[in-house]
């Protein structure tokens, strides 16, 4: 079999070559306001990885925000264990938004009526697991986090989910 050749994104490779010119100029730190007065001249590789309209600009960050303030929104869930009369408390997110509702039109759900409905549960679930699994690629250097990893990949095979893309992944598709 004849090996071909890597592909380079040439676009990626300039911002990251930009980026690590920051960081070298700044001692070692790469600060997002160093980046953005980088951004600014209009011939630096990084200047069209953002938003220059000032209207749309602070249209996308105001959404940000609504995004920011609905993932504040806390739900203190308690639970109690009639065998051991054990009582435990535990505050989570009050809404999450599921990878089928990551499109213009969608938005985040409460997490009552996303653990009450199966298939929202599942893709939930599913999602949960690929986050986990980011991570473990992510942090896979660090040794210290072997029995993590391996946690992950026992849930994952107590649940039956695929470690491989799925539906779920692309917005607007439905469960697998």
């Amino acid at each position: 079999m004849k090996a071909r050749p890597a592909v380079i994104d040439l676009r990626t490779e300039s911002v990251r070559a930009a980026l690590l010119a920051l960081y070298d100029a700044h001692d070692g730190l790469l600060a997002p306001t160093a980046i953005v007065e980088a951004a600014r001249d209009p011939d630096s590789p990084l200047h069209e990885e953002f938003e220059w309209d000032d209207d749309a600009a602070a249209e996308a960050y105001r959404l940000a925000q609504a995004g920011g303030l609905i993932r504040r929104i806390r739900l203190h869930v308690i639970k109690a264990d009639p065998k051991s009369k054990k009582v435990t408390a535990t505050v989570i997110r009050q809404f999450q938004s599921r990878p089928s509702q990551r499109h213009a039109d969608g938005g985040y759900e409460s997490v009552q009526d996303i653990f009450a409905d199966p298939i929202k549960r599942g893709e939930l679930l599913h999602q949960v697991l690929r986050e986990m699994n980011a991570y473990r690629k992510r942090y896979a250097v660090l040794a210290e986090l072997q029995h993590v990893w391996q946690a992950i990949d026992d849930a994952r095979e107590a649940l039956e989910v695929e470690p491989k893309s799925s539906a779920v992944d692309r917005p607007g598709a439905p469960p697998a």
